[in-house]
């Protein structure tokens, strides 16, 4: 199981990286092109700002794995202290919020692509449903990530090998 999350992290870091690099070159070839030669193109704006969406949709799933979420600890630790049983309480109320917002989410979503993914993009004539299909994809990740997050209280569950607890080593520290 430890191998096939690694492969799953691995998979959504090196789409957040593609994404983070198309973002960043996009950008700056759109500034360039409308301020030095007045040309503007709006499929690739389309594209970039999807781009920025799925970053988003995406690194919060990530974070998830990396517990690097917004878990609301200050509030958890307050109100039901550090002890480990309390702890395990906490976590696993937080990680079913998620998952329980994450499956609203992901059922709605559904329902809305049905419904409207027929319909053509604006500017580069894709089916919406092109966009779209990543909503309920990237929050099935998430709720995905909360129930390991769930299990690693009662299994052991490797580390993600990022996040900010890395950040400060070299690579040869952080194993």
């Amino acid at each position: 199981m430890n191998k096939a999350i690694k492969i799953l992290d691995r998979i959504i870091s090196v789409i957040l990286i593609v994404l983070a690099a198309f973002l960043a070159v996009g950008v700056t070839v759109t500034v360039v092109l409308r301020y030095f030669f007045g040309i503007s193109f709006a499929t690739l704006e389309e594209f970039l700002t999807m781009s920025f969406i799925f970053i988003t949709l995406f690194g919060s799933a990530l974070a998830i794995r990396e517990k690097q979420h917004i878990s609301i600890s200050f509030l958890a630790d307050r109100i039901v202290g550090k002890s480990r049983i309390r702890r395990i309480i906490s976590v696993i109320l937080i990680d079913a919020s998620i998952i329980f917002v994450c499956t609203v989410v992901f059922i709605k979503s559904c329902e809305w692509i049905r419904q409207v993914g027929h319909l053509l993009s604006q500017n580069s004539h894709l089916p919406m449903s092109t966009f779209y299909i990543f909503v309920p994809i990237t929050f099935g990740l998430t709720a995905l990530y909360a129930v390991i997050d769930i299990l690693g209280l009662f299994v052991k569950i490797e580390d993600a090998d990022g996040g900010y607890n890395t950040d400060d080593k070299l690579p040869e520290e952080a194993a």
